[in-house]
């Protein structure tokens, strides 16, 4: 007997990017540099939140697309994010993008240095089926982040 495709991960793009595009507008001209820095955060923190969601919304799947564990560790990583994003409001953007290197190997977050131009070796902490079913939505962070300042 086979079984019908689920609508969960279309369902999800489409309502990741209804919210990226939502968020995706000029800064406000009249902010401090305090709240432009603000500003941003938040762009870059509901973008996590699409990620995040996306792994809880994979895990309710029947079967399961992403694995308990992994969901587990996607939440849990997106909390540490979020955390760092609040105690250093001027200077997350590199340490975000090593959190996602680490968690998915994506050489598309790997900032090259002098010291390393290419991507050291890497084991991702998600299955690469999991991966694979984030790049997407790590893909649109990744463009976010991109376009703060």
């Amino acid at each position: 007997m086979r079984s019908r495709p689920s609508l969960v991960p279309p369902f999800a793009i489409i309502v990741a990017l209804a919210l990226l595009m939502a968020s995706c507008g000029p800064v406000p001209a009249p902010l401090t540099p305090d709240a432009k820095l603000a500003f941003h955060a938040t762009r870059v923190v509901k973008a996590l939140d699409v990620v995040r969601d996306a792994a809880i919304a994979s895990n309710e799947t029947t079967p399961p697309i992403i694995s308990t564990n992994s969901t587990r560790t996607v939440v849990l990583w997106h909390r540490t994010v979020v955390q760092v994003i609040q105690a250093v409001p001027g200077g997350w953007k590199t340490t975000v993008k090593a959190s996602i290197f680490v968690l998915t190997c994506d050489v598309r977050a790997y900032d090259p240095t002098p010291a390393y131009p290419t991507p050291p070796p890497c084991t991702s902490q998600l299955a690469p089926a999991e991966v694979v079913r984030l790049a997407p939505y790590v893909g649109l962070v990744l463009i976010v982040i991109s376009e703060v300042l």
